[in-house]
């Protein structure tokens, strides 16, 4: 069984979760100093979430807007991966060895990235607490 049953639960738990952390005070900066713009492709169920941050504060766009934006990087996997990931219990070196987890673009634009997503797993495991959502 997925974590996620559609694509609309998916998009309500880490779309909103993305928006929030996007803009976040303790996050934002992080983000913004990787001028990064990056793209989760979720499948299982399918979800497109963009964040881009080459711009202040970072944007968020989900669906058809974050299919047609121009980004840097791109990351697929299962939602369920996302899920796990966000959470911090996803070993991200072994999952792309394993290809749980492609990406596409360049390695060093990624690896900018790490110093806002690693606080932000925290911030996941707390924003499920937080709306009773359990998987």
């Amino acid at each position: 069984m997925t974590v996620f049953a559609t694509s609309e639960e998916a998009a309500e738990v880490l779309g909103r979760f993305i928006e929030q952390v996007a803009v976040d005070t303790e996050l934002k900066d992080k983000w913004v100093s990787s001028g990064v713009a990056f793209r989760m492709n979720y499948s299982d169920p399918e979800l497109i979430i963009v964040l881009d941050a080459t711009q202040d504060p970072p944007q968020v766009r989900q669906g058809k807007d974050a299919a047609d934006s121009d980004v840097a990087i791109d990351l697929f996997m299962t939602a369920d991966n996302g899920h796990e990931f966000w959470r911090g219990e996803l070993n991200v070196p072994m999952a792309l060895a394993r290809r749980k987890i492609k990406v596409q673009g360049p390695v060093g634009s990624l690896l900018k990235l790490l110093p806002a997503m690693q606080p932000a797993f925290g911030k996941y495991n707390d924003y499920l607490r937080d709306r009773n959502f359990s998987a």
